[in-house]
């Protein structure tokens, strides 16, 4: 059906904009510019064999943006069904659902101790001997019973022996082989003991972190993600709704690093190189600057700034102080939002402040504590940073405080400690400035290396 205009179809179009992206990229071919009439006959194919749904190429264009309209085509539910199944949901309101919650956080699984069997007695090491029976006769069934118990305490031990549990898994794992890498960086991750504890009537998927997922077909082991921008990840392998192990992937920079990319365009990150960024004085980069970098300024895009590195700094006792300036209204940029992400060791703080009228897209992160604009009472954080503000992130012993221009306009305490930082992260919605940066550790008084 064709759409009727209304304010509440910015949302479904988002959520079907998103989805048609996964639905490329899981097709293995995410520039969707560049298919060709044969690329939505083949896709129709596959939906229809993996789904039962029967989509035809010109509806599969429609979908897509191929064939213009007036106005955005919306399929019914039982294609968006197919499409969000083709991702690893199990309908459409599940897809829905999950791109109003953060990826959830992984707690390591508790390793289990091995259960030691049971030795029965030998019955015939506690008969009594009857008479008129030899002794040699006694003794043969006593040895006998001697070599069962020895044997089975042989057994126990090599069964707890490191060589013995690394041989035989004790449940499914999600490992990555190269967990440190550079910007970009092609992560190695594989899943151990799938074969032994797999549920076949279950669906398993990998959620790598940055927002992008994948189905795992029970017969692979090996997967491979690319990440394109610094920061620290956590994969989580999962099995339906529950997650049954995490990888973390860290990106690492060499001081300041600046990376554009477009809303949608998830194919395309663009590095902008900058020598001594916001060393020698400079603390924006220009609209010029970003175009020549590859980025269309006339669409939505957004600017992060990353500075990730290992630290010792307490990411449960510090504080992180910036002045910054968010865009001005230009094309393509109506909220002139600001993220804030401080990355921890098993998890992170984040949160956005954005124009008064626009807090619908905010959200806010305190490690296990997750809010989001869609679902919560978010006002809190709606500012309009566009002459300049500042903002402030307050962490004593796993309790935050959020500050916007000196005032406290937030508090919650959280459970999961996130131990040492790992860098931080700050991304405008088109062209920001920082005009100064600090973050130290509340009891050590150990700074950042990058403020400024």
């Amino acid at each position: 059906m064709i759409a009727e205009n209304g304010q509440g179809k910015a949302g479904f179009y988002y959520h079907l904009e998103h989805c048609c992206q996964l639905v490329s990229e899981t097709y293995g071919k995410p520039e969707r510019t560049a298919w060709t009439n044969g690329d939505y006959v083949r896709l129709g194919q596959i939906l229809f064999r993996k789904t039962g749904v029967q989509i035809s190429p010109n509806t599969l264009k429609r979908i897509f943006g191929k064939i213009k309209t007036d106005s955005r085509y919306y399929p019914q539910k039982a294609t968006r069904d197919a499409l969000a199944s083709y991702v690893g949901y199990l309908d459409w309101d599940r897809f829905v659902e999950a791109q109003s919650r953060p990826e959830p956080l992984v707690e390591p699984p508790t390793e289990e101790l091995p259960k030691l069997p049971t030795v029965l007695p030998v019955a015939a090491v506690n008969q009594p001997v009857a008479s008129g029976k030899k002794p040699h006769v006694n003794r043969r069934f006593w040895l006998v019973g001697l070599v069962v118990l020895v044997v089975s305490a042989v057994g126990i031990l090599v069964s707890n022996s490191p060589i013995a549990k690394q041989g035989a898994p004790t449940a499914i794992r999600l490992i990555c082989k190269n967990p440190v890498g550079e910007n970009p960086h092609s992560a190695n991750l594989q899943i151990e003991g799938l074969e032994q504890f797999v549920d076949r009537s279950a669906r398993y998927l990998i959620e790598f972190g940055d927002g992008k997922r994948k189905p795992v077909d029970t017969t692979t082991i090996l997967y491979n993600h690319y990440y394109e921008k610094p920061g620290r990840y956590f994969a989580v392998l999962k099995r339906g709704a529950q997650n049954l192990d995490t990888a973390t992937i860290f990106l690492p920079t060499r001081g300041w690093a600046a990376t554009a990319y477009m809303m949608y365009d998830t194919t395309r990150v663009y590095p902008i190189e900058l020598p001594d960024l916001f060393v020698s004085g400079k603390r924006s980069i220009s609209a010029v600057e970003t175009a020549q970098a590859g980025i269309d300024t006339n669409r939505t895009f957004f600017i992060e700034f990353a500075n990730t590195q290992v630290t010792d700094i307490d990411a449960d006792n510090f504080e992180l102080t910036t002045h910054v300036v968010t865009s001005p209204t230009r094309t393509g940029v109506r909220c002139s939002q600001v993220g804030v992400t401080v990355y921890g060791e098993s998890s992170k703080h984040s949160f956005d402040v954005i124009k008064p009228g626009c807090v619908y897209w905010s959200q806010i992160q305190l490690s296990e504590q997750v809010k989001w604009g869609q679902r919560d009472d978010l006002r809190f954080l709606g500012a309009d940073l566009r002459t300049g503000g500042t903002l402030a992130l307050r962490v004593i012993n796993q309790r935050a405080h959020v500050f916007i221009n000196g005032r406290q306009v937030y508090e919650a305490s959280y459970k999961q400690p996130l131990h040492r930082v790992y860098g931080v992260n700050i991304r405008f919605a088109g062209i920001g400035t920082i005009n100064s940066f600090s973050l130290k550790d509340l009891k050590t008084g150990k700074v950042f290396d990058g403020s400024f």
